[in-house]
């Protein structure tokens, strides 16, 4: 099915007989077989990376548009935060205690997210979330969590929904779920456990679940609906935050204003990073030894040097891009916009969804003249064993990426949507060739 790529890539299928002996599935983390097992075949191990573009072990080049789970916005090895990190291990890498760079850093966010009255750094953003879910709970005094279909807030237990059905209602949390976009759907949730919800999360951009904004003010209905009922509102911006623009997405170009956010990927580029933090009543409730307070903050890599030093050249360096982020935008943009008017002339079952520089592209059960406007209805048509053949497809195209795509850096150029949308286009052919 994917002789070429499979001919091109020995090495990288020598390691993969070596990973499945070691890790459950390969890996040690679900997503990163790329669904290329599901095509007999396995993803490429990566050996380097520069601006857009990453090699793997056999030499193969890609256009990434994975970048590191969406984090590397300025592009793979950028030299002034490379620089940042090297001068930091000069003096050590990590000694599990409070140092400089972690204020300088938390000074700098503070900044540029004025909503951080107070914040704490973690490692991942599964641990974000987790916490600020659990700092909700203890300030309500409430236990039930609202969060979105499709919707993808990390790997604990507070907010995972069910892998194998991931826009169905059967999360393993102790929550309950509605559709981003829907009123109706939200209305619905409210009416039967507004009383006993601590908080809802959401994404401004809905990510694994297509990568869809908020239409119709959805944002603003949801924070004056939550506010009503005294229920705290967690934007989830781990994707967003300092990608759309410097600094964060909900209330700076969707109109809300969240009681948490969190933070991760893009704000520290590429380097371990989460972040929660919000209002200064609330975040109080992490402070040692307060009063109705709990463990909600700590780990042995919390605040650790190099990702602080790394989030301040990273923070430096996209402050001087603060204008740039309008032409990357437009260029993701532009590019779903070609891209759909193709599908939608060849008339097959793949649609292009997202916002500004995040980009998806989803294999669907029959195909669509209209972009979906909720996770659900995405969900409702979504084809997971073609997602996958896609995927493979496209890696044979010289494209790597996830969920069909992924996010745009500073990097990209012209030249690389180009190619992007050439090798779609022969993916395409070859899914639908399959298929016969």
């Amino acid at each position: 099915m994917l002789n070429d790529y499979n001919a091109r890539t020995p090495t990288s299928a020598a390691l993969w007989a070596r990973a499945i002996r070691l890790f459950p599935g390969g890996v040690s983390h679900n997503i990163r077989n790329f669904g290329m097992p599901s095509c007999g075949s396995y993803p490429p191990y990566i050996a380097r990376g520069q601006g857009g573009h990453i090699w793997d072990v056999d030499g193969n080049e890609y256009i990434d548009w994975w970048m590191t789970h969406y984090s590397m916005i300025l592009g793979h090895n950028d030299e002034y935060v490379k620089q940042a990190i090297m001068n930091q291990l000069e003096g050590g890498h990590h000694f599990g205690a409070p140092n400089i760079p972690q204020v300088e850093y938390g000074e700098r966010l503070g900044e540029a997210v004025p909503l951080l009255e107070k914040m704490r750094f973690t490692a991942t953003g599964s641990e974000s979330t987790m916490y600020a879910v659990r700092l909700s709970r203890l300030f309500t005094k409430r236990r039930l969590v609202g969060k979105v279909l499709g919707g993808w807030h990390g790997g604990n237990d507070a907010l995972t929904y069910h892998m194998s059905h991931p826009y169905s209602d059967e999360p393993f949390y102790n929550g309950v779920s509605f559709d981003y976009n829907d009123r109706d759907s939200l209305d619905a949730m409210l009416k039967k456990h507004g009383k006993d919800l601590a908080c809802i999360v959401v994404e401004p951009v809905v990510g694994a679940g297509g990568g869809i904004p908020p239409t119709d003010d959805f944002l603003v209905y949801l924070r004056e609906e939550t506010a009503a009922r005294d229920i705290l509102l967690i934007f989830d911006e781990i994707i967003t935050g300092f990608r759309l623009r410097y600094g964060t997405a909900g209330d700076a170009i969707f109109g809300a204003e969240p009681d948490l956010v969190t933070l991760g990927k893009a704000a520290a580029g590429g380097m371990p990073l989460g972040v929660y933090g919000g209002r200064e009543d609330i975040m109080a409730l992490a402070e040692p030894g307060a009063e109705g307070g709990r463990w909600v903050g700590g780990g042995t890599f919390s605040s650790h040097p190099l990702t602080m030093t790394a989030g301040l050249a990273v923070l430096q360096r996209l402050r001087e891009k603060k204008d740039e982020y309008e032409r990357l935008n437009r260029m993701g943009d532009t590019f779903r916009s070609r891209l759909n008017e193709s599908l939608w002339e060849k008339d097959v079952p793949l649609v292009g969804t997202g916002f500004g520089s995040i980009n998806f592209v989803s294999c669907l059960k029959a195909p669509l003249k209209e972009l979906p406007r909720t996770p659900g209805q995405l969900g409702a048509l979504f084809d997971h064993k073609t997602q996958d053949l896609f995927q493979g497809y496209l890696m044979q195209e010289g494209v790597f990426g996830y969920h069909g795509l992924g996010a745009l850096s500073f990097e990209h150029t012209n030249d690389d949507m180009e190619k992007t949308l050439s090798a779609i286009s022969s993916a395409t052919e070859s899914l639908l060739k399959t298929e016969e």
